[in-house]
């Protein structure tokens, strides 16, 4: 029931009948800047999922890095207590996902469409959110100039569902399912494998 608890508080919904993440994310991205017709250089993209919870302050976030030059931000997630996940779990996909965090300044290497901002100059450069079913957010950045400049941080995180029956083939929550085996045991993950 997103598109109507979207209408409901106010927001311009866009809806789509691709069955594609990356073609709907592009759907959207092109109706909002056909509405707002400002420079795309003086134009900021976010993008979160609808099962997720961002902080008061991610949007200022957002702005502040733009407001500092950056071209593109990639901000991290973490699970929501609700739905419930096993401990085990949780425990398992924070291992995963922080296994290269040295710090505070962690410079991560995770790519969510679920905590991502980009400026409209980048984002038409890039050729904006390809028509794909899952890594549209991954593809786009990839697609990126060489000269943007990409900041990785995890100084706002986005609260995202850690459901194990999801919707997206390929996205979070199939990564989830298969962290904890489709028969509800745990399993490894070995190097390189995993959502990004």
């Amino acid at each position: 029931a997103t598109a109507a608890v979207a209408a409901r508080h106010g927001a311009r919904v866009v809806e789509v009948a691709h069955g594609k993440a990356g073609a709907a994310r592009a759907a959207a991205v092109e109706h909002a800047l056909q509405l707002c017709r400002a420079p795309a250089e003086e134009t900021w993209i976010v993008t979160t999922d609808a099962d997720c919870v961002v902080r008061p302050s991610w949007l200022a976030r957002q702005l502040e890095a733009a407001g500092q030059g950056w071209d593109c931000v990639l901000g991290t997630i973490r699970i929501a207590p609700l739905p419930p996940v096993p401990a085990a779990l949780r425990v398992r996909h924070d291992a995963h996902y922080f296994a290269d965090r040295a710090g505070p300044g962690w410079v991560h290497p995770h790519v969510h469409g679920a905590n991502l901002g980009v400026r409209a100059d980048a984002y038409r450069a890039a050729g904006g959110f390809p028509p794909v079913a899952c890594g549209e957010d991954r593809a786009l950045v990839e697609a990126l100039p060489g000269t943007a400049r990409v900041l990785r941080t995890d100084a706002c995180p986005v609260l995202t569902s850690g459901r194990t029956t999801p919707r997206a083939p390929g996205g979070f929550g199939v990564f989830l399912r298969d962290l904890a085996g489709h028969d509800g045991r745990m399993r490894g993950v070995g190097p390189g494998t995993g959502h990004v």
